[in-house]
């Protein structure tokens, strides 16, 4: 009988492997989830995949790596391209969107939280409460941006503008990649007006064309048999 893979992609995102818990993954490592789906794509057994999403975004990087296989399961791998439904549950924003987009079909609840097309970027300063402690340290680097991350001092200028522009690149790729995946969205010039971080429930998010169909697992599942 034909068969149906359904990997579930729960919890923050982040790069490596995903922490299993008590109730279902706590992060989402991409390591698992792409070995997951390279996995079913491969199988000749498997006639297509459901990727079931719980998840508020994380790791921009770890995002873009699962949504590479993704892309390979619905476009690249010409051998082994499979129908890929994606369903959503409570949520799938951010990052738990942009592994969505490329879907063939994305099926969410009517509550589903979905969306927020965006990017952000923060680095805590410490200097401060380092110098009120009395905590102080002498720095040994290689590069003028060897301690851009380090929060022991304030952003110079030249690093907010430099923050500012890879913030930027990394919201034209997301948009980018939804207007590649979704039919019904084709303008990246107006996508700033359902995007910018906005998030919607699911309902809204089909009016936008973000979504295609409002239903639960077994409707995706249900999308995959036809």
């Amino acid at each position: 009988k034909p068969k149906i893979a359904i990997i579930y992609a729960t919890g923050g995102i982040i790069s490596g492997k995903s922490n299993p818990g008590p109730t279902g993954s706590t992060v989402m490592g991409d390591k698992t989830i792409k070995k997951a789906i390279k996995d079913a794509r491969k199988n000749k057994d498997i006639d297509a995949i459901v990727l079931r999403i719980d998840s508020g975004g994380g790791s921009a990087i770890a995002s873009d790596m699962i949504w590479r296989e993704v892309y390979k399961t619905t476009v690249e791998d010409e051998k082994n391209i499979k129908p890929f439904i994606v369903s959503m549950s409570d949520a799938a924003a951010s990052g738990g969107y942009y592994i969505a987009c490329q879907a063939d079909k994305i099926v969410a609840d009517e509550t589903t939280l979905t969306g927020s097309i965006g990017v952000y970027w923060m680095r805590i300063n410490f200097s401060q409460l380092l110098e009120r402690i009395g905590l102080h340290s002498e720095n040994i680097k290689k590069g003028i941006n060897a301690d851009f991350g380090s929060s022991k001092h304030l952003l110079t200028d030249e690093e907010r503008a430099e923050a500012f522009n890879n913030i930027m690149e990394m919201y034209q790729t997301f948009k980018q990649r939804v207007i590649d995946g979704r039919d019904s969205l084709d303008d990246i010039n107006t996508l700033d007006d359902i995007a910018l971080g906005r998030v919607w429930t699911g309902n809204k998010a089909k009016d936008h064309g973000l979504v295609d169909e409002i239903g639960g697992l077994h409707d995706a599942i249900n999308i995959a048999k036809e």
